[in-house]
């Protein structure tokens, strides 16, 4: 009977060691893929940003409502999505959501907005692309 029990728990304790070690591999694989992924998407949005570059050429007003500002990219990425900001408070625009302007290209970026002389200018794009324009 005693022979019996040794080999019985010699049994269970491999079975034990191989759940585990199972167990293991599973976790660590998973965690190493959570890590990867992560790391793939941050290098990616810091090339894009490296990459991304913008000037405000100028601004001019079209009516008392509504100013035009152009915007060359100077990067070597499409820039979308433009934001605009006035002495550091957001405007409204009419086109920024649509707006693309491919590498070396100029586009022109609608306001609903007057800009007066010395007020800071600041575009950016979803790139992480910053230009800044004192009118």
């Amino acid at each position: 009977m005693k022979a019996v029990s040794t080999i019985i728990v010699a049994i269970l304790l491999l079975m034990i060691s191989v759940a585990m070690t199972g167990l293991g591999y599973i976790f660590f694989t998973n965690i190493y893929t959570g890590v990867t992924t992560k790391s793939e998407e941050t290098i990616s949005r810091t090339v894009t940003i490296m990459l991304s570059g913008m000037k405000i050429e100028s601004i001019y007003n079209i009516t008392p409502t509504t100013t035009n500002i152009s915007i060359r990219n100077t990067g070597k990425v499409d820039l979308t999505k433009f934001s605009a900001y006035r002495n550091d408070t957001f405007i409204a625009t009419s086109n920024g959501a649509t707006l693309t302007i491919t590498p070396g290209g100029v586009g022109t970026l609608n306001l609903n907005i007057a800009i007066l002389s010395g007020e800071k200018i600041q575009v950016t794009s979803a790139e992480g692309a910053t230009a800044m324009y004192v009118k």
